[in-house]
């Protein structure tokens, strides 16, 4: 009987980053404004201490954390203040058009600001708005009407 060699390739030992996303931290130049800010939309605290504060989401949870301390736990410099939008957005996904609008609502009684109310979006069919927290990081508020690959991983992705 002939022995079996089996060979060992770079493919079966390369390791396979996770696709997910569990934590999203932002860094807070005032962590009570901010704490408070998301506290007054509802959202639960799970864990708060001194110089932390992590919201639980629905699949995540929303983290702040000293923006210069952020920094130096990523080993890098902290950037200085800037106005707008930074290069990125955070979602949330509505299941009917109207909540869109009781959403946006609620952000402007909790202080956040809006930049784009409540409108019908030209990329897909639905409704959406944008909003940003008090340190402008901006959050889209989306419903979408269609069932496309996008909303299927959504839902797939949340539960």
């Amino acid at each position: 009987m002939k022995k079996r060699r089996f060979r060992i390739t770079a493919a079966r030992l390369r390791v396979v980053v996770p696709a997910q996303l569990n934590i999203v931290t932002l860094g807070a130049r005032d962590l009570s404004r901010m704490r408070d800010f998301y506290s007054a939309l509802g959202w639960r605290i799970a864990a708060e201490a001194e110089d932390f504060c992590g919201f639980e989401l629905r699949g995540a949870v929303l983290a702040l954390f000293p923006w210069e301390k952020l920094a130096a736990d990523g080993n890098a410099e902290p950037a200085s203040p800037q106005t707008g939008m930074r290069g990125f957005t955070l979602a949330i996904t509505v299941d009917h058009p109207e909540q869109v609008d009781e959403i946006i609502a609620e952000v402007e009684k909790a202080g956040g600001r809006v930049s784009k109310p409540p409108t019908t979006p030209e990329e897909f069919e639905g409704r959406h708005a944008y909003f940003a927290d008090p340190e402008e990081n901006y959050w889209e508020v989306a419903y979408s009407a269609g069932d496309g690959p996008m909303m299927q991983a959504i839902r797939r992705a949340t539960g």
